[in-house]
């Protein structure tokens, strides 16, 4: 097996991550282009096309990849926990790093506009399905959103947004490693 680099961390593994990067990426500016180029798509439909794909099909995608990746290891030798844990965390942190990195310095650089159209369109969400509930639990949220100088995209929010992805890597790989070890696949 030849290792990237010091952390033991294998070419396949960084390669599948990189491919997690560049596949999140293609789905962000596909959405992007097709919500810029087409009069059709409104600004609450971008935002509601935008929280579909991140909330349903790159989880899948990312536990997808991180599976394909262990399989391949697995299929040759029965593996340990901490081994199909790696195998399983490391592409997905690789490539969510990577994109998630590289669309918070777009939206904080070139893509403003696009940023006031995810911002415009929560807000239409919101206005056209009121939830009285949420809306008097979070009246600063409700106030920030409707604010056009609110950045959706700042460092506190990077952070924050990392960490429940990390979780959810972090909770992947241990069912992965879980149900999968000291098997061959």
């Amino acid at each position: 097996m030849v290792y990237f680099c010091r952390m033991n961390i294998s070419q396949k593994s960084f390669r599948i991550g990189i491919s997690l990067f560049m596949i999140t990426m293609l789905l962000f500016f596909l959405l992007l282009f097709v919500f810029s180029t087409q009069g059709r798509m409104t600004e609450a439909q971008y935002f509601n096309y935008s929280v579909m794909i991140s909330c349903f099909l790159l989880p899948a995608i990312y536990a997808g990849f991180a599976f394909y990746n262990i399989y391949g290891e697995a299929s040759i030798r029965p593996l340990g926990f901490r081994h199909i844990w790696r195998l399983s965390f490391v592409p997905m942190f690789i490539g969510g790093l990577l994109s998630l990195a590289a669309i918070f310095v777009f939206f904080n650089t070139s893509g403003s506009w696009a940023e006031d159209s995810l911002q415009r369109g929560w807000y239409d969400l919101m206005t056209a399905n009121p939830n009285p509930e949420f809306i008097e639990k979070n009246p600063d949220l409700v106030k920030a959103m409707s604010d056009p100088n609110n950045n959706m995209f700042s460092w506190k929010v990077f952070f924050i947004s990392f960490s429940v992805i990390l979780f959810f890597y972090f909770l992947i790989s241990s069912i992965f490693a879980m149900f999968l070890k000291n098997r061959r696949l």
